[in-house]
C-alpha cells in the first residue's frame, strides 16, 4: 500500500456551532472557510475558527443554496433560494455585485483561465490601457458617522475567470469576471426534458463544459459541451468584461455620490424657515411675498409683518439659519463639482472606448452601436443637468445671502429703535436689490401654485419627480434649437431636459448604461457543440435533493466523476469519461466503490475529490458494541481507475474481505492504495476539503459540531495529536472491532 504524501491528519480545532451549518467551502488561496448556516447567514472563519465576518441573508426566510470562491480568493459568490446571487468582497464583506436569477441556483463553480503567453497585439494593448489614469483622481467617499478611509474602487482583474451558475430549471449561465453574462444554455429546451443542474465543471483551458443533470424522473446524465475557437473568442470576452467591470465600478461610485448628496441635503435648515413663512397667511400664500416686497421697496411695514418679525423670528435664529444654509449649499456644490461631474466624465471616457469596440467584432457578444450611442446621449444629458445644478446652487447662495442679510437687518432695526440707518442695504448695489426683489416675488408665485411657501430652488433637483420651478435656460443656442427642430435629430447635439430633476436624469443614465450589456446574443450561439450525453447508473428510488456529483478533470480531455445517489447509500459510482473531438463521442469506464467492515457494506455519507490524484470518502460504521463512528478515507484515484471497465459491472472494496468471504467474486477488487482515519466521538455527515490548502473540515450529523484538520502531515506530527483518533489502515481497524 502506498501512502499519500505525509499520510497523517492533524486535528486543529473542534467547535460547537449554535446555529445549524448547511454548507462549507474552503478558499484555495487562503486558509479561510466559508460557512452557510440556517436562516441564510454566511460567516467566514480562519483555521483557528476565528470569525472574520458574518453576513446576514438579503431577505427573511432564505437559505444559501451554493457558494464558490473566486480563484484569487478575493471574492465569495453566494446564492440563495430567493434567486439572489451576491458577490461579496472577502476583505470587508461589501456586496461588489448582485443579480437576480430566473430560477433557484443549485450549483456555483468559479474557474480561472490558464492561458499560454502570447504576443501583445495593438487591440490587446489598447484594451488594457487605463485611460482613466489621465483624468482627475476621484475623491474618497466618506459617509456620515463612519471613519474616514480611502475610497477603494475595485481593481480590474487581469486574468479571465468565469463564474458558472447552474439552476433548478436546467439552465447554465456563464458570467465573465463574475459579472458579465457571456453565455446562457437552457438544457431543458435542448433535450426537451425538465431537470435540475447538480454540478458543473470546466477545465482551466476552457475547452469543455461538463454539466451534471438530474431529470425529474430520477435519471442522471453528464452533458459534455465543446467550446470551439476558445483561444480567440475568450480574449474578446475578457476585453468586453474588462470594460464592463470598469464601467460598473464607476457607476457604483456615481450611485454612492448621489446618495451622499441626498444625505447632505437632508441636513439643510430651510424647512424651518419655509414653515414659518407658510404660516404667515395660510389663506393667501401670496400675502407674505407682497408684504416683504412692500417692506423692501417702499419701507412700509404692515402690522401682520411687524408681528411676524417680532414674534416668529429672532435675530439669532435668522443668523444661524443663514450660516447653516450657506454651509450646506457649499458642501453640496463641492460634491457636485468634485465628485459627481468628475466621475461622470470618467464614464463618458469609458463609453467612448466602448463605442469604438462596438464598431468591431464585439457585436457577437451583444454589444451594439445603438445602445452605446444612447448611453452617450444620456451621459451628456446628465452632465448638462449637473452643470445646471451648479448654476442654480451658485445663484441660490447669492440670493440666500442677500435675503437673510436684509431680513436680519430689518429685525435689528425693529428691535432697536435707536439703531442707525439700515445697514443691511447700505452696501447693496442696485443690481443686488433687483435680484432680491425678483427672488421675493418669485417665492410668492411658487407659493400660490404649490399652496405653501418655498425658499428652496435646489432641493427639487434631488427629488424623483419633475421640477416645480425649471431653470430658465433660454439662450441664443436654445433659441436656435427651438427655431430649427431638425437639429435635435443630429446625434452630436444633446437637447437639455428642462423638467427632469437630477435624480430622474440619473435613473435614465443608469438604465441606459445597464442596457449596453443587456444580453441580446450569447457567446455560445456559434461556439458550442453538444457531445453525447453519458448516463450515470439510475438510483434504486427517487433521490431528489440527496444526489451528489463531484467532478475533476485530467489531461487529454479526461474527466473523473463520483456520484453518491441516495441518502443512506452503501456505495458510490466512480466514472472516467473521455471526449473525442473528431467524432463528438464521450466514452466512459466505471466501477462501484464500497467500504465493508466484517463483510458488511457501510453507509457512504459524502464523497469529494481532494485533488485529481485522491478522492475523499466519509463512511459510517458500527463496532461490536454497536457504537457508531465515522471513517475518513483518502483513496487513490489511479488505483480505482485501474479497475474501471466499459460495462461498469466491476466493484471495488475498500477494506479487507472477512475471513468467511475470502473467495469473493472475481469482479470485486480489493483496493489497497488508501489511508483512513477513525473519527471518534462524532458521527459525521459531510465534509469539505481543499487539496491546494491541505485542509479538511468534518460536520457532525447534528450539524452543530465541526472539526478542522490539517492534511498531509508527517506521521510523527499526527502521533503528537492530543486527540485519541489514529490514522490507520483497514486491517488495524478490523483488529480494533474484533
Amino acid at each position: 500500500m502506498t501512502t499519500m504524501y505525509g499520510n497523517g491528519m492533524k486535528q486543529l480545532e473542534e467547535r460547537h456551532v449554535p446555529t445549524k451549518v448547511l454548507k462549507m467551502e474552503w478558499s484555495n488561496k487562503m486558509d479561510l472557510l466559508a460557512i452557510a448556516k440556517e436562516h441564510g447567514e454566511v460567516s467566514l472563519h480562519r483555521l483557528t475558527w476565528q470569525r472574520v465576518w458574518s453576513l446576514a441573508a438579503p431577505k427573511d426566510k432564505t437559505l444559501v443554496t451554493a457558494m464558490a470562491w473566486r480563484p484569487d480568493g478575493k471574492q465569495l459568490a453566494v446564492a440563495y433560494d430567493s434567486c439572489d446571487l451576491l458577490l461579496v468582497d472577502v476583505e470587508n464583506k461589501d456586496i461588489a455585485f448582485s443579480k437576480t436569477t430566473e430560477s433557484k441556483v443549485t450549483s456555483l463553480v468559479w474557474v480561472q483561465q490558464e492561458k499560454p503567453q502570447k504576443k501583445d497585439t495593438i487591440d490587446s494593448v489598447l484594451i488594457k490601457m487605463n485611460g482613466l489614469d489621465y483624468l482627475p483622481k476621484l475623491q474618497s467617499l466618506v459617509l456620515r458617522d463612519t471613519p474616514e478611509e480611502e475610497n477603494k474602487i475595485p481593481k480590474v482583474q487581469d486574468t479571465l475567470n468565469l463564474l458558472l451558475v447552474g439552476m433548478a430549471n436546467c439552465e447554465v449561465q456563464i458570467l465573465a469576471l463574475g459579472i458579465f453574462l457571456c453565455g446562457s444554455i437552457k438544457l431543458a429546451e435542448v433535450f426537451k426534458k425538465e431537470g435540475t443542474v447538480l454540478n458543473i465543471h470546466m477545465p482551466v483551458d476552457f475547452s469543455y463544459l461538463y454539466v451534471a443533470i438530474q431529470y425529474y424522473y430520477g435519471s442522471i446524465e453528464i452533458v459534455t459541451i465543446k467550446l470551439q475557437e476558445c483561444d480567440t473568442c475568450w480574449d474578446d470576452v475578457y476585453d468586453l468584461a474588462f470594460k464592463h467591470d470598469q464601467l460598473l465600478s464607476s457607476l457604483d461610485y456615481l450611485d454612492q455620490t448621489m446618495k451622499n448628496i441626498l444625505e447632505t441635503w437632508e441636513h439643510v435648515s430651510l424647512m424651518e424657515m419655509e414653515l414659518k413663512l407658510s404660516s404667515y397667511c395660510p389663506e393667501d400664500p401670496e400675502m407674505v411675498s407682497a408684504d416683504l416686497l412692500e417692506l423692501l421697496i417702499y419701507g412700509i411695514l404692515t402690522e401682520r409683518m411687524d408681528q411676524f418679525l417680532k414674534r416668529d423670528l429672532t435675530d439669532k435664529g435668522i443668523k444661524k439659519i443663514g450660516l447653516s444654509i450657506e454651509s450646506s449649499h457649499t458642501n453640496v456644490q463641492k460634491l457636485v463639482v468634485k465628485q459627481l461631474s468628475e466621475v461622470t466624465n470618467q464614464i463618458l471616457f469609458q463609453l467612448v472606448e466602448i463605442s469604438g469596440m462596438s464598431l468591431k467584432k464585439y457585436e457577437c457578444l451583444g454589444l451594439t452601436e445603438h445602445s452605446v450611442k444612447k448611453a452617450l446621449r444620456s451621459v451628456n444629458g446628465f452632465l448638462m443637468k449637473c452643470n445646471e445644478v451648479q448654476i442654480v446652487i451658485e445663484e441660490s447662495l447669492t440670493r440666500y445671502k442677500l435675503f437673510f442679510k436684509w431680513l436680519y437687518g430689518m429685525m435689528i432695526k425693529l428691535n432697536d429703535e435707536n439703531s442707525a440707518n439700515d445697514s443691511s442695504l447700505s452696501n447693496t448695489s442696485q443690481q443686488e436689490l433687483n435680484m432680491l426683489a425678483e427672488y421675493i416675488n418669485g417665492m410668492g408665485e411658487t407659493g400660490a401654485k404649490a399652496k405653501d411657501y418655498k425658499l428652496d430652488r435646489v432641493g427639487q433637483y434631488f427629488l424623483d419627480g419633475d421640477l416645480e420651478c425649471p431653470y430658465d435656460t433660454r439662450s441664443q443656442w436654445w433659441s436656435l434649437l427651438q427655431e430649427n427642430p431638425c437639429l435635435e435629430e443630429n446625434e452630436l447635439i444633446v437637447a437639455a431636459s428642462r423638467t427632469h430633476s437630477l435624480t430622474q436624469q440619473f435613473a435614465v443614465l443608469k438604465a441606459d448604461l445597464m442596457d449596453i450589456f443587456a444580453q441580446r446574443k450569447t457567446f455560445f450561439d456559434k461556439t458550442f457543440v453538444m457531445y453525447d450525453n453519458v448516463p450515470l447508473e439510475e438510483p434504486s428510488g427517487l433521490s431528489h435533493g440527496h444526489t451528489r456529483v463531484n467532478m475533476v478533470d485530467l489531461p487529454n480531455h479526461k474527466l473523473l466523476v463520483c456520484c453518491v445517489r441516495e441518502l443512506h447509500a452503501h456505495d458510490f459510482g466512480f466514472y472516467e469519461l473521455m471526449a473525442y473531438s473528431d467524432t463528438r463521442e464521450v466514452t466512459q469506464r466505471s466501477t462501484t466503490v464500497f467500504y465493508s467492515c466484517d463483510g458488511i457494506k457501510q453507509n457512504v455519507h459524502d464523497v469529494q475529490f481532494y485533488s485529481p490524484d485522491y478522492v475523499s470518502v466519509l463512511t459510517e460504521t458500527l463496532d461490536r458494541a454497536s457504537n457508531r463512528f465515522s471513517l475518513f478515507v483518502q483513496l487513490s484515484t489511479s488505483c480505482v481507475r485501474s479497475h474501471c471497465s466499459t460495462d461498469g459491472l466491476t466493484t471495488c472494496r475498500i477494506g479487507q474481505p472477512s475471513a468467511g468471504n475470502s473467495s469473493s467474486s472475481e469482479s470485486c477488487h480489493t483496493l489497497s492504495d488508501y489511508t483512513c482515519r477513525v473519527v471518534e466521538n462524532m458521527a459525521a455527515s459531510s465534509f469539505a476539503v481543499s487539496g491546494t490548502r491541505k485542509v479538511a473540515v468534518l460536520l457532525s450529523q447534528s450539524r452543530h459540531k465541526v472539526r478542522l484538520f490539517e492534511m498531509e502531515v508527517d506521521d510523527e506530527e499526527d502521533e503528537d495529536d492530543d486527540s485519541a483518533m489514529d490514522v490507520t489502515r483497514d486491517s488495524n481497524l478490523a483488529d480494533e472491532t474484533a
